[in-house]
């Protein structure tokens, strides 16, 4: 392996060895990373742009050949189950029921996925899977998985962007209704420019200097299958059709609202609730934030990169209303400590961590404070709970 993860390697040979037998050989292995959202909350299913990093949070996969020929297995290192198996043959038309639990949901959905594009799909092959990105911490956990998967069931290089959508189809037949901006940051590796009107995405070289950016847990898990996530997108599809037919406008998402936000907002209030009014105002607005921010970051301004993010977390806590109280005091708890230029709340929403930009020499301080913090609000691992974050490579496959 050429990773520096060799503890999460050893995590998932022995999780592999238990679960498949001591002779199970392992013959390949893929890497996908996490990646932490630094603007541009829910735009990206709303065709609009956010700026997301992959980080040096893995999620690795080992595959070796089992007896089974027509069964893939998974078993996974950090979850007390035993192995979970399907038949390649049984997932046409897949899609998950309340009843899928675990990693196995998102193989099944990879799997359909690549089988309704007509992509051989390996099988008689047992997945053991070990990371070190935290489920629920609004990471992107799950679209990690999705891409390891696919680079461990395909023998052949699939283009980018066909990848990117196959892990969103499978997260989708999951039932995680999700935009592609988490797949395409795993897969890029290093900091994009997400474009949500197309789905494409072109790297960005941040000079931090003396800037970090870090995560800090809240304790409160989340997860994109069970929370408000699938709610907002059915609220926004709503928003976007009433104003279109109101104002006979073209929209291909509710992003393309943002040029027009000036002129019908007087009139809004007579074809929208008060409740999707905030939703659109809360994507509206988000979009010319991460505009504002990506031009601060081509000046290296992270004073105002650091008020924007602010600004975003506060849209999203109270137009979106997909925070959650606890998250928010500990966003609070951040903004009031020395050399924070900027904290809110990240991911998905209802749980998850609070993302801060601080200057480097206040991290240990920074992290010191959280124990006043999670003496209120107790956690399993506190000792582990705030995470600097480096941008690392990209999804791929190694021997």
């Amino acid at each position: 392996m050429t990773t520096n993860h060799h503890h999460l390697k050893a995590r998932a040979e022995s999780a592999g060895a238990s679960a498949f037998g001591g002779d199970w050989a392992i013959d390949g292995w893929a890497v996908a990373p996490g990646r932490i959202e630094l603007i541009g909350n829910h735009t990206d299913y709303n065709g609009g742009p956010v700026l997301a990093g992959a980080i040096d949070r893995v999620m690795l996969m080992a595959a070796g050949p089992i007896l089974e020929a027509d069964t893939i297995s998974i078993t996974a290192a950090d979850l007390r189950s035993d192995a979970a198996s399907c038949s390649p043959r049984d997932l046409i038309d897949w899609r998950a029921t309340s009843d899928d639990r675990g990693p196995i949901v998102y193989v099944k959905g990879i799997v359909a996925a690549l089988m309704a594009r007509g992509i051989p799909v390996r099988s008689g092959v047992g997945l053991a899977v070990s990371g070190d990105i935290p489920p629920g911490f609004g990471m992107s956990s799950s679209a990690a998985l999705c891409l390891a998967t696919i680079l461990a069931l395909t023998a052949d290089d699939n283009p980018p962007y066909e990848m990117v959508a196959i892990a969103r189809e499978a997260e989708h037949r999951a039932g995680a209704m999700v935009g592609a901006m988490d797949q395409s940051a795993s897969l890029a590796g290093g900091v994009i420019r997400f474009d949500g009107r197309d789905n494409t995405f072109e790297h960005v070289e941040p000079h931090l200097g003396d800037h970090v950016f870090a995560v800090a847990d809240s304790g409160v898990s989340r997860s994109l299958r069970t929370s408000a996530y699938g709610m907002r997108v059915q609220e926004t599809t709503e928003a976007r059709e009433t104003i279109a037919q109101a104002y006979n406008l073209d929209l291909p998402n509710l992003a393309a609202v943002e040029p027009f936000w000036d002129d019908i907002l007087p009139t809004l209030k007579q074809h929208l609730s008060p409740v999707l009014l905030a939703r659109v105002r809360h994507i509206v607005t988000e979009t010319r934030r991460v505009n504002a921010a990506a031009e601060a970051v081509n000046r290296s301004d992270w004073v105002t990169f650091g008020e924007l993010m602010n600004a975003s977390g506060e849209s999203s806590a109270g137009d979106y209303d997909i925070s959650d109280p606890v998250v928010e005091e500990l966003v609070a708890h951040m903004k009031a400590q020395p050399g924070v230029l900027g904290a809110r709340m990240m991911g998905g929403g209802n749980g998850g961590p609070a993302l801060v930009l601080l200057e480097k020499s206040a991290v240990d301080a920074v992290r010191a404070s959280l124990a006043t913090f999670y003496a209120k609000h107790p956690i399993r691992n506190p000792d582990r709970a705030f995470h600097v974050c480096t941008f690392g490579p990209g999804a791929h496959r190694e021997s």
